[in-house]
């Protein structure tokens, strides 16, 4: 019975993966790895990290080095989420993560034969929109 469970988790996956939600994700991520600018912001906020995990390390750690090096690390986050490669593939994530949850809930009414806490799956498809 594990195996053909094992089996049909592995269908679903495969399945997952063809979902145009899923395709958007690579796309976005694609795109996102493309963009030059944003890969040069990413880039300096991964340099402001470290740089904040060697304050932090040090054995007196400077509060205001620190407090500086939060506050640049903040912008840097605001203009990475403002760029519109960023924000499609968050939004694509976003739409990937709805569909997850959509399956999630039939799973859980398939197994328990309760909705979930946002009303859920009914098992009655002919009423329902998300799954499609």
């Amino acid at each position: 019975m594990k195996l053909e469970l094992f089996e049909k988790a592995r269908a679903l996956g495969e399945a997952m993966a063809q979902t145009d939600e899923y395709k958007a994700v690579q796309a976005a991520q694609t795109a996102l790895e493309a963009d030059e600018e944003a890969q040069a912001f990413i880039a300096q906020y991964n340099g402001l990290q470290a740089t904040m995990q060697e304050l932090m390390q040090s054995e007196e750690p400077d509060r205001d080095a620190m407090a500086g090096v939060a506050a640049s690390m903040r912008a840097m986050q605001t203009k990475i989420t403002a760029m519109p490669s960023m924000q499609a593939l968050n939004e694509a994530q976003n739409a990937f993560s709805e569909l997850l949850n959509s399956v999630n809930q039939v799973l859980r009414f398939m197994i328990t034969g309760e909705a979930g806490p946002e009303g859920g799956c009914t098992g009655d498809c002919a009423h329902c929109s998300s799954c499609h």
